[in-house]
């Protein structure tokens, strides 16, 4: 606990500093400064959704982590999947996305809200780091009594040394350009802490190439 409140103290303030910084740009009163005021609004407005993204998903860990009560009904994950898809296709459309559903009933009992996040977790997972025109795949079927969705993609793949820690809190690889780290680094520990709420498993698979991840959770109702 206390090493997740440090880390969280420290996701916070840097977007604070940067706000404090822009505000006091945004002060000056000269007219030559206009241009340079409405910058700084800006960059002000781009923090400001970035500390609130953040807050929420502190806010749904630690309602996880504390067990609050799921809206559970039966979920349709097979048309949960293809909402997740049309979305990913129609904001970024440099990024395609396929959808692979096996045949049969793909009903579990659970958190249509939350399940969905896992969903579009993990499809921006992918294209947050992946180059644009990288194919991503989502699978759907059934397995041992389970539903499986699965995340593949066809870009550069998880570093050796964050394959370990990839869905604690924090954690952030390189960005498509490899130009530093990216997000949060709360989109997959959600996902771990969702699926788990379910009764469910998320794992990083070994690939050849690209990114595998898969999803477990129990068939029902």
């Amino acid at each position: 606990m206390r090493e997740f409140l440090a880390a969280a103290g420290h996701e916070l303030r840097n977007p604070l500093t940067t706000i404090s910084g822009y505000a006091q740009l945004a002060r000056i009163g000269h007219p030559s400064s206009e241009r340079m005021r409405e910058e700084a609004f800006g960059r002000m407005s781009t923090e400001v959704e970035r500390m609130t993204s953040l807050i929420d998903e502190l806010v749904l860990l630690s309602e996880l982590d504390l067990g609050q009560s799921l809206r559970v009904r039966c979920v349709d994950l097979a048309e949960l999947c293809r909402d997740a898809v049309t979305a990913a296709r129609d904001c970024h459309p440099e990024h395609p996305v396929r959808l692979l559903v096996a045949p049969g009933e793909h009903t579990v009992a659970g958190d249509p809200l939350r399940l969905h996040q896992v969903v579009a977790n993990l499809l921006a997972n992918a294209r947050t780091h992946t180059p644009p025109g990288t194919t991503t795949t989502l699978g759907l079927g059934t397995e041992d009594d389970h539903r499986v969705i699965e995340v593949t993609d066809d870009g550069p793949g998880v570093p050796d040394a964050l394959r370990a820690r990839i869905f604690d809190r924090f954690v952030r690889g390189e960005g498509a350009g490899g130009g530093g780290s990216t997000g949060s680094g709360l989109g997959l520990s959600i996902v771990a802490a969702i699926a788990a709420a379910h009764g469910g498993t998320v794992t990083l698979e070994p690939s050849d190439r690209g990114a595998w991840f898969r999803v477990r959770l129990p068939a029902g109702p």
